[in-house]
């Protein structure tokens, strides 16, 4: 067997701990085909142009909340809404952000750049 895939979302558990110290478990979810779309779609959005080439993003505001807004799920299976994530900690979010990319495929290392650049050097 070449390939082999199960249907069951990757998942992370979560501690949180509130102001008050109360401890929170949440869920970070691999995205859902649908899910990893939408957010694409909402990072091509912010694209700045010059011509036709990309040349970065046009705002950066919620942008690492949009993707969270898609996979983080709390103790009732609930979506966390973008306007919460926003308001947390900034390490916290830009730390479950990576993880978040790296379950759901969206994260690309170095190495693998690095492997793509040199396969279309070589093709041309």
């Amino acid at each position: 067997m070449e390939m082999q895939f199960t249907l069951n979302l990757k998942q992370i558990p979560i501690e949180i701990i509130d102001e008050q110290g109360a401890k929170r478990t949440f869920t970070l979810k691999e995205l859902t085909g649908a899910q990893r779309d939408k957010f694409l779609d909402d990072m091509a959005s912010r694209m700045k142009y010059i011509g036709i080439e990309v040349q970065g993003l046009s705002r950066y505001e919620g942008l690492q909340a949009a993707l969270l807004s898609l996979c983080l799920y709390d103790d009732e299976d609930k979506l966390i809404p973008a306007k919460v994530i926003q308001s947390y900690p900034a390490s916290m979010v830009s730390t479950l952000f990576d993880r978040a990319q790296s379950l759901s495929g969206l994260a690309i290392s170095k190495k693998e750049l690095d492997e793509i650049k040199n396969e279309l050097g070589a093709k041309d």
